[in-house]
């Protein structure tokens, strides 16, 4: 932050230290704001010099927690460090790292100190950083001798904390502590642990970046790479389950890198990038695709398009609170290259590609561009490459003001000017864009931005002022100047500062109302970019200040929005009963109906996923509170204008009742004079874009649900085609058939659950109805997408209406699938998706010849289609348990383990169990279709040796089983081992030994550290 600022924020509260005791009771008694949390306040609102004036006298102020005064040094330290990463002079930054050193030296001058070995790690890390700086901008041999120093010197303390944790680690190991009894000693073995394993990563770091300050670190460095390695293999190996273990694979490329060992590099750095997506593993997976991309890049050709794949992914999915990290920064840096390597492949890529990558190249340097760091020299090369030079952006200053009252003056004059420039660049904004309009509104963009900058420099300077005799109201206006003047300029921490103080130091006025609304609304700005695991402290603020406007400011509607961000945030941490608690004690009114609908929506949310989780029976009562909340939302609307919001709720609250079985109470809400979707989508549109899909989903499911109770259902039927029909209106051309695709799919499988969950009756009924209403779309539409979805729904429903454990169907279960298998047969020419449910369709029928002729026309063109696969697969089985000859039947069984249909390579086209488990194992996308192909391959030898009563053949089927039971104890699920369990004893039985099933089964306990 300025200079200027921080010695007005010093002045400021340090007068208010000296000259008020109440003020000083605030920051450091015990019944007040905590001395800790007030020094981690200003830190974070970059107020470092009030900070260090405050330690300076923290024995003076009554009742500082003894720990606290005992580690004024090392809190020095950190706020100096906090100084020197947020200053913007090389000069300033040093002076702040070279007090954050000395105050680190003093305080590790007490040995036994508890925090010790924190302050250690904070020495290393703070000489780490000094390695990190000295490479800033043009890098020469003087300034890499004395990164060099700093880097060596940082692996020397992070070597000294290892030892010091390895010999405590030891001893504890001796201890055997039970983390039950001695819950102290557990958490201060974790404690160490943790420590141990960050500094084994930071002196393994600390190692590789010193190398690289060598100009050929290969030969110069080897042994500093050599321990490097050795000690980041370890890591990998022994502490593979640990954050810091997985992330010595980033190290290990770096590594391979320096030595020259590309493909070694590029192992390592693929297995951090593909590594799973843990927030501790960010920032190495950032680095590890800067470091691959790097390596495409350094290709001849260069490999651009690999790199592009690698990185593209990663920098679409950096969150708002990474874009600073200087990882990002390299990704960004190296994605770059890849993309203006694209963009000048005349040879390879079409004109509009190459402009889009060299749109894209430069869009990710502007953006490195606005952070400083050590890339920032080459992202002005490759900018001015492209024709963009950059100039340092300076803040404007401004003349020191003679007291207050001149601060306030200018004040006023300088917010005039700002609303003149805002009203132009409203003005300019209704005319039409031309570079010269562009060039006019980005110079009065810059005037706004300075113009409030010295706006806040003066009133900040004013009230460096202020005594203890200062007229409070001139205060108050002045306070109330800059809150506003931060919050234009988005400065949002400083606005919770000053708009917090403004509203408790001025309650009832409307410049205190003002203030704290500001703060409010800039809180809810910084919980955007902070993670939720780190954002605790941000909405205690907002709690309490929502808390306070609302009790200060109780008649207010502008204060009472304050509840309504409360409720918010109770939502967002799923306390529900909280926020219901509030939105009932809110006014009646058009707000409060607005969240009992969302609070309605949430909780059925909730239910879902209780459901998914196993929960059903604590999921039931769930669901009837959010039925009686969204009703009351609903019944709550009134005028004409109906909200998106209230039409959605009004889907959801049809959705609940026509689970509930209460079709009729779903027609009366999707029907409603007032808040009925049907209607209002036709006069309002549809208030999102998946809407339409939802609403008509659910009218369907819920006019089935009435014709089923209907003695006459011929209305309700030409009512559910009319929908069908403005369900397919809704969605035309092709990016509209393939939403209409997807809305069908999910129908089908809506229908499938219900199905399964139904009664007999009820099931037989549903059967009926839906077939006469599917034959009535085929016969009078052409349309692709609605005869697919018909087909599918015949195949679902004749799988449903087949008896459990059937593979062919009979009956009327045939009858719909042979209905489905004459559309699909129609509608398939080349496409090879309705040919597969067109094969399936005649396995299911039990014609399977004519499946496998169909699977092996398909399989020549993609034999990769891995369902084709699995059935044809099927098809062999089942047709090989019809055979009546034995002979005859382990041919086919032979088949379906290990393929058929040689192709012109003398290959099988079709795999067989065999190989699509071979080709499946070790693919976590496959898993499921692993285990499924290991089950079949045990159960085709079972059935094959039992017909043809060979006990050898059926004994190879335990062998089957007992090996993946060896590999994977799991067995892919409890579902899964179930299914194998009970074959395996099946088996035993008829071999004649005991049906022991599988072992007992017991999850691995993870791996400890140290």
């Amino acid at each position: 932050m300025p200079l200027l600022s921080r010695r007005f924020w010093s002045a400021c509260f340090l007068a208010a230290v000296v000259a008020n005791v109440s003020v000083t009771s605030h920051f450091a008694r015990a019944d007040g704001e905590p001395a800790e949390d007030f020094l981690k306040r200003l830190r974070a609102a970059r107020y470092f010099d009030t900070a260090i004036a405050y330690l300076n006298r923290l024995d003076q102020y009554p009742g500082v927690d003894p720990e606290l005064m005992s580690a004024v040094s090392l809190e020095k330290a950190q706020t100096f460090i906090d100084a020197a990463v947020a200053s913007r002079s090389n000069q300033e930054r040093e002076q702040f790292l070279d007090d954050a050193e000395t105050s680190l030296s003093e305080f590790l001058q007490k040995a036994n100190h508890p925090r010790a070995s924190e302050a250690q790690i904070q020495l290393g890390k703070l000489q780490l950083f000094r390695g990190n700086q000295s490479l800033m901008g043009e890098v020469d041999a003087e300034k890499s001798e004395q990164a060099r120093k700093h880097y060596l010197a940082s692996v020397k303390t992070f070597d000294a904390i290892i030892e010091n944790l390895k010999a405590k680690l030891a001893e504890m190991k001796g201890q055997k502590i039970d983390p039950d009894n001695e819950p102290e000693k557990a958490s201060l073995r974790d404690t160490y642990r943790f420590e141990y394993l960050q500094a084994q990563v930071s002196a393994g770091e600390t190692r590789v970046l010193a190398a690289k300050t060598f100009d050929d670190p290969p030969k110069q460095a080897k042994p500093i790479l050599d321990e490097a390695l050795k000690r980041f293999t370890e890591m990998a190996d022994k502490y593979a389950n640990y954050s810091q273990g997985a992330i010595a694979t980033l190290y290990l490329g770096q590594i391979q890198e320096l030595l020259g060992n590309k493909s070694k590099a590029i192992e390592h750095y693929k297995e951090m990038v593909e590594t799973i997506d843990a927030d501790p593993l960010r920032d190495a997976k950032f680095e590890a695709a800067a470091g691959l991309i790097n390596i495409y890049m350094g290709e001849s050709p260069s490999k651009f398009q690999a790199g592009i794949d690698v990185g593209k992914p990663l920098e679409k999915g950096i969150r708002p609170n990474e874009k600073t990290a200087t990882s990002v920064q390299r990704l960004r840096v190296a994605l770059a290259k890849a993309y203006l390597a694209k963009s000048v492949d005349k040879d390879n890529q079409k004109a509009t590609d190459m402009k889009r990558a060299k749109s894209s190249g430069r869009t990710l340097l502007n953006e490195a561009a606005k952070i400083p760091g050590a890339h920032t020299e080459e992202v002005k090369q490759l900018l001015s490459g492209l024709g963009i030079t950059q100039e340092e952006a300076k803040l404007p200053t401004a003349e020191q003001p003679k007291s207050l009252q001149d601060a306030l003056d200018s004040a006023r004059t300088i917010l005039a000017a700002t609303q003149n420039i805002e009203e132009s660049l409203k003005l300019l904004d209704q005319e039409k864009e031309t570079d010269e309009l562009k060039a006019q509104k980005e110079a009065l963009q810059d005037d706004l931005r300075n113009t409030y900058s010295i706006g806040v420099q003066i009133l900040r300077a004013g009230l460096g002022m202020a005594h203890s005799r200062t007229d409070t109201g001139l205060l108050t206006q002045a306070r109330h100047f800059l809150a506003y003047t931060l919050y234009r300029q988005k400065q949002y921490r400083d606005t919770v500062v000053v708009g917090s103080y403004l509203a408790r130091n001025a309650p009832g006025t409307e410049a205190g109302l003002q203030g704290g609304l500001w703060a409010l609304t800039s809180l809810q700005f910084l919980l955007i970019d902070v993670p939720k695991d780190e954002n605790d402290g941000l909405l205690t603020q907002l709690e309490q200040l929502g808390d306070f406007l609302m009790e200060t400011w109780p008649d207010n509607p502008d204060a009472a929005k304050a509840q309504g961000v409360r409720i918010q945030l109770l939502l967002q941490k799923d306390d529900y009963e909280g926020a219901k608690k509030l939105i009932a004690e809110m006014k009646k009114g058009p707000e409060q109906g607005t969240f009992q609908r969302l609070l309605g929506q949430l909780l059925y949310n909730r239910a879902l996923k209780m459901r998914i989780d196993g929960k059903g029976d604590q999921a039931a009562p769930i669901v009837a509170d959010a039925a009686q909340v969204l009703q009351t939302g609903l019944d709550s609307i009134s005028g004409n204008l109906i909200p998106g919001e209230a039409m959605q709720a009004a889907v959801v609250l049809a959705r609940v009742y026509q689970e509930q079985d209460n079709s009729s109470e779903a027609i009366k809400v999707l029907d409603h004079p007032r808040y009925g979707p049907m209607k209002l989508i036709k006069s309002q549109g549809p208030p999102n874009k998946n809407f339409t899909g939802d609403l008509y989903s659910i009218a369907i499911k819920v006019l089935f649900a009435e014709m089923i109770a209907a003695d006459d259902p011929e209305a309700l039927l030409k009512r559910s085609t009319g929908v069908m029909e403005e369900l397919r209106a809704a969605y035309p051309g092709k990016t509209g058939q393939e939403k209409l695709s997807r809305i069908y799919r999910r129908m089908a499988q809506d229908l499938s659950n219900e199905l399964k969950t139904a009664p007999p009756a009820k099931k037989d009924k549903l059967i009926k109805v839906f077939k006469v209403f599917l034959q009535r779309m085929v016969e009078t539409t052409n349309d692709e997408a609605t005869l697919n979805w018909a087909g599918q729904t015949l195949i679902v429903m004749g799988k449903e209406a087949m008896p459990p454990g059937a593979f062919k169907a009979t009956g009327q279960a045939a009858e719909l699938i042979q209905s489905a298998a004459d559309i699909f047969k129609k509608q398939m020419g080349n496409d090879l998706s309705k040919r597969y449910q067109y094969a399936s369709a005649l396995r299911l029928l039990g014609q399977y010849k004519s499946a496998l002729s169909e699977l092996e026309a398909i399989l020549k063109q993609n034999q990769m289609m891995l369902d084709a696969q699995i059935e044809a697969a099927l098809a062999y089985e089942y047709w090989a348990g019809e055979q009546k000859n034995a002979g005859l039947s382990s041919r086919v069984y032979n088949a379906a383990l290990s393929g058929g249909r040689p192709g012109a390579n003398g290959k099988n086209v079709i795999w067989g169990w065999g190989l699509i488990s071979k080709q499946t194992n070790g693919r976590k996308e496959f898993r499921d279709k692993f285990f499924q192909a290991r089950y079949h391959v045990g159960l085709c030898r079972y059935l094959e040796g039992k017909k043809a009563n060979k006990k050898a053949t059926m004994s190879q089927a335990i062998k089957d089983i007992t090996q993946i039971e060896a590999l994977y104890p799991d067995m892919g699920g409890a579902e899964q081992r179930a299914k194998f369990d009970a074959l395996l004893k099946e088996v035993q039985k008829a071999v004649g030994e005991k049906p022991t099933g599988l072992k007992p089964f017991k999850p691995a306990a993870a791996k400890a550290a140290a």
